[in-house]
C-alpha cells in the first residue's frame, strides 16, 4: 500500500477545492484527508499506486473552474498499514509556515443559486445573500488565512442546523462553502432614510424598487461597497448629476440580463464574453441609436459602461427594470464607500433612501472596467479591481520580498513574495486623504495576510508623489531603496506581461505625466531597452504647460501653448478666432509662458487638439478631452468614410528622434477654418499620429535592428489609436507587445517598479560578488 502527501498551492481556497478532493478520492477508492493550511490545500491519500496516479491526474486536468493551481508537490511512501478508514475534510492547520495560499477573487452569483432564489418552495426563496462553493463573496470578506469561516466577516453569523448540515454534507453544493447562509441565520437587508430604519427583508427591497420607480435615488450596498442607483431617464439622472455635482462624467448602468443589455448597446461577441464572465466587469459598448436611455447618462460619448447583476440583491432589484444607473458611491478619486456610517454621512445629500445589509465588507473594492477587443488582445483594462483582484502573477525573478509603491493618480501597490507577484487593486488619487488612508489599510491587510516582510522598496522618482512615504512606513530602516523612472516602469510592466523582460524592445510610452530624468515632465517617450534598463531615444516635440497643473483642467491652455509653437507671432490671432470667449485670458496666460514647465506629454497633446477642435475647452474629469477627441474620431470611423492622416514629421538630431506635431496642428487649423467636419479632423489626428509612431519605430529599427515594440501608458486606453498603430506596426513587420491583464495606465506602474527593482537587486548582487573577488 502507498501513501501520497500532496500540497497544492495557488487559488485553492474558497473555490470548492477540498470538496473536489473528497469526491475525487471517493471516486478512486482512496482514504485520507484534505485540509486548508496557510500554504494551500494539504491532501493525504492512501491506496494502490494506480489509484493515486489517477487521483493526481484529476488534480491537474479537471480542478474546480474557479481555481488556479500554481504548484503541486507530492511525497510518496510505502506503508504497511493504513492510517485512515475513509476520506474526510478535517480542521484547517494555521500553523504551517508563512502563508502562500492565494486568496480567490469575488465570484458572480451562479445560475444554480439564482434558480433556487426564484423557486417559491425553496427555503432561500428571494434571499439576497444566497451563495455556494461556486459563487459569492471571497476577497471582500476575508480577514485572515486560511480561508475558513472564522477568518471572514461571515463569522458574525453562526450557521443554523440546516445550513450546517449542508456545510458538512460532501454531496451538497454548499459543502464547506464559507459564506453559506439562509434567511434564518445569515445577513439581513434593511431600508433606511434619515438615519432611521424603515423596514427590513423583502419589504426593504420592494421599498427601494418603488423609490427608484418614482424617480428617486437609492444607495445600494453591494459586494465591495455602495452604489448609487436610479432610472436611466432625464429627470432622475439630472437630479443625480445636480446632487453629486458631476456635470458630465459618464455613469455606468446595470442591465437586467444580456438580452436587456443588447436592447441598450451594441454587444459584440467579445463584449458578451466579458459581460457574462464570473468577474462581471463594467464593459464599454457602443450605445444603440434608439436606445431608451437619457443623453445625460454619458454626455457626448458614443459608448456607455454596462454590466450585468453579480449579486443576488442586484438580481432582485433589477426584476422590474431593463437597466438602472449603477455608479460607485464615492467622492471623486476616493475609495468606494463600504460602511453604513460613512454612507449616511457622505451620501445623505445624494440618496433618498439606503438599502443596507449587515454583512461587513472587509476589503472595499470598486467595479473593474474593460474595453472589449477582437483579435489577439482580448481586452483593455481601464480599471482592474473587483473580480480580478487579488489574482496574482507568476514572478520568476529571485529577490527578497519587494514592495513597489506605485504612482499618484491611478494608484496601486504591488508586492512580490517568493515566486508570486501581487498587483494591488485600483485605489484612486493619493492626493485625496481618504485614498491615502485606504492605501495604507489595504497594504497593511495584504502584508498581514501573507506574512510578507518586504526588504526592498521601489518607487517613482517624482519628488512629490506621496506613495513612497506611505509605503515606507511598512519597511525596516535598513530596507534597500530603488527609484524607478516612471516611463521605464511602464515599459518594464508590459515586457513582464509578455514574458520578455530581458528582450530589448522599442518602448512607446505615452501618458499624461511622468517625472523625467532631465527634470521636465515627460509623457510622449520613445525608449530602447528592457526591464533592466533603458535609454530615451526620442519624444514628442516639447511645449509649455501653461499654468502648470491648471492646464489639465483647462485644455485650452495646452492648445494655446501648441499654437504658439506652431504659429509664432500669429498665434494670438489664431487663438482669438478659435477661443473668442477666452480672448481676455490669452495675453495674460502667454505673458507667464516662460515660468511654465516644459512637457512632452501625449496626454496634453490630445487635450490641446480636443480644445482646438472645440470638443473640450474645460475638463471636469480626468481624460475628458482625450475621450472627446477619440469619440469624435470614432464617429467618423463608424461612418465608413476615409481620411488622410494629419502631417506629423520626425526630426533626427544627433540620434535623438523628435516627433514634431506642429505641421499637424497647422493643418488641423486650416481644415477647421475651411469648415471641414470636426469628426474628420479628429480621425485624421489619430491616423497621422499612428503613422508618425510607425515612422519613429522604423527609424529606430534601422539603427538597432529591434523589431519588438512595447506600448504602455494611459494614452493606449484609446482603442482607436491602439488599433491604427498596431495595424501600421504589424504591416511593417513589427511584433507589438501590449498589456494583457494589467491596465496600460498608471495602475501598472507598481508592477513595473517591482520588476525593475528585482533586476537592480540582482545586478547589485553580481557587483558585490565581483568586488569581493
Amino acid at each position: 500500500m502507498r501513501r501520497a502527501t500532496i500540497l497544492i498551492t495557488g487559488i485553492v481556497q474558497g473555490v470548492g477545492f477540498r470538496p473536489f478532493c473528497l469526491r475525487n478520492a471517493k471516486r478512486h477508492g482512496l482514504c485520507g484527508f484534505a485540509r486548508n493550511t496557510a500554504l494551500g490545500v494539504e491532501v493525504v491519500v492512501e491506496g494502490d499506486e494506480k489509484s493515486i496516479g489517477l487521483y493526481l491526474r484529476a488534480l491537474s486536468e479537471s480542478p474546480p473552474p474557479a481555481s488556479v493551481i500554481t504548484d503541486v508537490s507530492v511525497t510518496r511512501e510505502t506503508i504497511t498499514a493504513p492510517a485512515f478508514a475513509d476520506f474526510s475534510i478535517i480542521e484547517s492547520n494555521r500553523q504551517s509556515g508563512s502563508a502562500s495560499v492565494l486568496i480567490p477573487a469575488d465570484l458572480a452569483v451562479c445560475d444554480e443559486c439564482l434558480a433556487e432564489m426564484r423557486a417559491s418552495n425553496n427555503r432561500r426563496f428571494r434571499y439576497p445573500f444566497i451563495n455556494c462553493t461556486n459563487c459569492g463573496p471571497r476577497y471582500t470578506i476575508i480577514q485572515g488565512l486560511p480561508y475558513d469561516r472564522p477568518f471572514t466577516t461571515m463569522s458574525d453569523f453562526p450557521m443554523c442546523p440546516d445550513c450546517e448540515r449542508e456545510y458538512k454534507n460532501p454531496s451538497d453544493r454548499r459543502f464547506h462553502a464559507q459564506p453559506n447562509a439562509c434567511p434564518v441565520c445569515g445577513p439581513k437587508v434593511w431600508l433606511s432614510a434619515c438615519g432611521q430604519t424603515l423596514c427590513s427583508g423583502e419589504p426593504a427591497i420592494q421599498g427601494a424598487v418603488e423609490t427608484i420607480e418614482t424617480g428617486g435615488i437609492v444607495a445600494v450596498k453591494g459586494l465591495g461597497g455602495y452604489h448609487i442607483a436610479c432610472l436611466v431617464q432625464d429627470a432622475p439622472l439630472g437630479e443625480l448629476r445636480a446632487r453629486k455635482r458631476r456635470a458630465s462624467k459618464p455613469f455606468a448602468i446595470m442591465a437586467r440580463d444580456i438580452e436587456a443589455a443588447r436592447r441598450v448597446a451594441e454587444v459584440t461577441p467579445e463584449a458578451e464574453r466579458l459581460l457574462v464572465s464570473v468577474q462581471r466587469p463594467i464593459v464599454l459598448c457602443p450605445l444603440k441609436a434608439r436606445a431608451r436611455v437619457s443623453g445625460l447618462l454619458a454626455p457626448g460619448q458614443r459608448r456607455i459602461g454596462i454590466m450585468l447583476p453579480y449579486t443576488p440583491l442586484h438580481h432582485l432589484l433589477l426584476e422590474r427594470f431593463d437597466a438602472l444607473v449603477m455608479t460607485s458611491a464615492n467622492v471623486s478619486d476616493s475609495p468606494i464607500i463600504s460602511t453604513e456610517s460613512e454612507a449616511f454621512s457622505v451620501l445623505s445629500g445624494i440618496a433618498d433612501v439606503f438599502l443596507c445589509h449587515n454583512r461587513r465588507v472587509h476589503s472595499a473594492i470598486d467595479d473593474s472596467v474593460l474595453i472589449p477587443r477582437a483579435g489577439d488582445q482580448k481586452q483593455i483594462f481601464l480599471r482592474r479591481a473587483r473580480g480580478f483582484v487579488p489574482n496574482p502573477m507568476n514572478f520568476p525573478l529571485s529577490a527578497p520580498d519587494i514592495l513597489a509603491a506605485g504612482a499618484q493618480m491611478k494608484s496601486t501597490y504591488a508586492l512580490t513574495h517568493k515566486s508570486v507577484l501581487f498587483p494591488g487593486q485600483y485605489l484612486g488619487d493619493l492626493g485625496e486623504l481618504p485614498t491615502a488612508s485606504y492605501y495604507k489599510s489595504s497594504l497593511a491587510h495584504f502584508l498581514e495576510l501573507y506574512e510578507i516582510k518586504p526588504k526592498i522598496l521601489a518607487f517613482d522618482k517624482h519628488h512629490s508623489y506621496v506613495a513612497r512615504g506611505l509605503a515606507a512606513e511598512f519597511l525596516p530602516r535598513d530596507a534597500v531603496l530603488y527609484p524607478v523612472q516612471h516611463h521605464h516602469a511602464h515599459m518594464a510592466a508590459v515586457l513582464f506581461e509578455n514574458n520578455a523582460t530581458t528582450s530589448s524592445a522599442i518602448g512607446v510610452i505615452f501618458d499624461g505625466t511622468g517625472f523625467g530624468d532631465d527634470g521636465t515632465i515627460w509623457g510622449g517617450e520613445f525608449l530602447l531597452g528592457d526591464a533592466r534598463g533603458c535609454e530615451r531615444v526620442g519624444s514628442l516635440l516639447p511645449f509649455r504647460l501653461l499654468g502648470g497643473e491648471n492646464a489639465i483642467r483647462e485644455p485650452w491652455r495646452a492648445a494655446l501653448s501648441m499654437l504658439t509653437e506652431a504659429f509664432g507671432e500669429e498665434a494670438k490671432g489664431v487663438a482669438a478666432r478659435l477661443f473668442p470667449a477666452l480672448s481676455a485670458k490669452i495675453a495674460p496666460v502667454l505673458s507667464a509662458a516662460l515660468a511654465s514647465p516644459v512637457t512632452t506629454s501625449c496626454g496634453r497633446l490630445f487635450d490641446g487638439f480636443a480644445a482646438l477642435l472645440g470638443l473640450c475647452e474645460m475638463a471636469s474629469y480626468d481624460a475628458q478631452a482625450a475621450m472627446a477627441l477619440e469619440n469624435a474620431a470614432g464617429e467618423f470611423e463608424a461612418s465608413g468614410r476615409g481620411a488622410q492622416g494629419l502631417s506629423f514629421s520626425v526630426e533626427n538630431k544627433n540620434g535623438f528622434l523628435t516627433l514634431d506635431w506642429r505641421g499637424a496642428l497647422r493643418q488641423a487649423v486650416s481644415l477647421l477654418f475651411n469648415n471641414e467636419p470636426v469628426i474628420m479632423i479628429a480621425y485624421a489626428f489619430h491616423a497621422g499620429l499612428a503613422r508618425a509612431i510607425f515612422d519613429v519605430c522604423a527609424m529606430s529599427r534601422e539603427k538597432t535592428g529591434l523589431d519588438a515594440v512595447a506600448l504602455s501608458g494611459g494614452v493606449w486606453q484609446n482603442s482607436l489609436l491602439l488599433t491604427l498603430t498596431k495595424q501600421k506596426l504589424a504591416q511593417g513587420g513589427f511584433k507589438v507587445l501590449t498589456h494583457i491583464n494589467l491596465s496600460p495606465n498608471d495602475e501598472c506602474v507598481s508592477v513595473g517598479q517591482a520588476v525593475a527593482a528585482a533586476y537592480k537587486f540582482k545586478e547589485s548582487e553580481r557587483s558585490e560578488s565581483y568586488n569581493g573577488k
